[in-house]
């Protein structure tokens, strides 16, 4: 349900007078100790063959207090995902 509005939000970002020139950004947040994340990232490579499209991959850290650690994981990327719940009001992030 996140993609699929990160999706469509994305998707509106490439409409516009100048969508011929514009790219849409999609962001994803992902782990490897994610069981729902391979088919988003399968997803997300779809849309990464796009010209029209920026596809991100950024793998979080949050999940590492489980007990192994996430070796594509970056810090700054958790506090992304955290700024942009912060910024919507709910505080949830999600894989």
């Amino acid at each position: 349900m996140a993609l699929s509005a990160a999706l469509l939000f994305a998707a509106g970002l490439a409409g516009g007078p100048a969508a011929a020139e514009t790219r849409a950004v999609i962001e994803l947040f992902t782990s490897q100790g994610c069981s729902s994340c391979p088919p988003a990232d399968k997803l997300l490579a779809d849309y990464a063959d796009r010209d029209d499209v920026l596809a991100l991959s950024l793998p979080v850290d949050y999940w590492d207090y489980l007990g192994w650690k996430d070796t594509l994981a970056s810090h700054e990327f958790s506090e992304r995902q955290r700024d942009y719940a912060a910024a919507r009001g709910d505080g949830q992030v999600y894989t």
